[in-house]
């Protein structure tokens, strides 16, 4: 296995869901742990993934765990196989409740959440009329993939360019995203997320975040957490290369997680 390889399109991926990239970066140091890779070569990779994706909380909690149980590989790897087993159930819970919760009408998304994409098949699934409208969400135009997964699961979409979303907020019944971390200041989420919400809030459509206790990370947001965002062209003129922004809890209606939807604010 070309472990070093697997671990590099992780470290450069700018494009997966956190929720992605943790089950594959789980199920890689796994197969590390079952090939006999050293205690430190484990513990080192598991803190290269975080600190290549310093916004995303799962991948903290895999570097911690990977931290602790590094002393025996074979306990390792059945734990890493645990905390994976663990979130997806987690995040079946989450969705099982964010589509029971979820209001009829038009819902405003931005980036691509596997958990808010679930949600709104679950909720469409379930009878609920819906209609999504996603933001391209550049740089990276995550909101592409999002939108053709949601027109092939038979729901209404309108693909919006970033700053027409300001537009449509008006006509929304919610803004929904999901999470890369719910940190101790805010929600950490893709960047275009913290003036929308901003905006939302101005004109009383409330804000909501979907994910999991994987998402709870037990620091303050810094400038790591931006993060790199691709380049929109290729060119020698400068470029803000911010990926991801910090909305405070004061702009945030609520979130919803395996345990239920919990308000934040009236």
């Amino acid at each position: 296995m070309d472990w070093q390889k697997d671990l590099k399109r992780i470290f450069a991926d700018r494009k997966s869901s956190a929720f992605t990239l943790t089950k594959k970066s789980a199920q890689l140091l796994a197969q590390m742990a079952k090939g006999k890779v050293g205690t430190e070569k484990l513990v080192e990779a598991a803190e290269q993934i975080f600190n290549s994706h310093p916004a995303m909380a799962s991948l903290w909690h895999l570097a911690q765990l990977t931290r602790e149980c590094s002393g025996s590989a074979q306990n390792l790897e059945s734990k890493l196989r645990q905390f994976l087993a663990q979130m997806e159930e987690h995040t079946k819970a989450s969705v099982a409740h964010a589509s029971e919760w979820i209001p009829e009408g038009k819902i405003l998304t931005h980036s691509f959440s596997s958990l808010v994409f679930q949600t709104l098949v679950n909720a469409s699934q379930k009878g609920k009329r819906l209609q999504v409208i996603c933001t391209a969400s550049f740089p990276g135009g995550e909101g592409f993939n999002l939108a053709r997964g949601l027109v092939k699961a038979h729901i209404p979409v309108v693909l919006v360019p970033d700053l027409q979303a300001f537009a449509w907020l008006m006509q929304c019944e919610i803004m929904l995203v999901g999470a890369d971390a719910w940190c101790e200041d805010g929600l950490v989420h893709k960047v275009g997320t913290w003036p929308l919400a901003s905006f939302a809030n101005q004109i009383g459509v409330p804000v909501w975040s979907i994910g999991t206790s994987e998402k709870r990370l037990p620091m303050k947001w810094n400038e790591k957490m931006k993060g790199e965002a691709p380049l929109l062209f290729q060119s020698s003129i400068l470029q803000d290369r911010t990926l991801y922004d910090l909305t405070e809890w004061k702009l945030v209606a609520g979130t919803i997680d395996e345990t239920g939807a919990h308000q934040l604010k009236d």
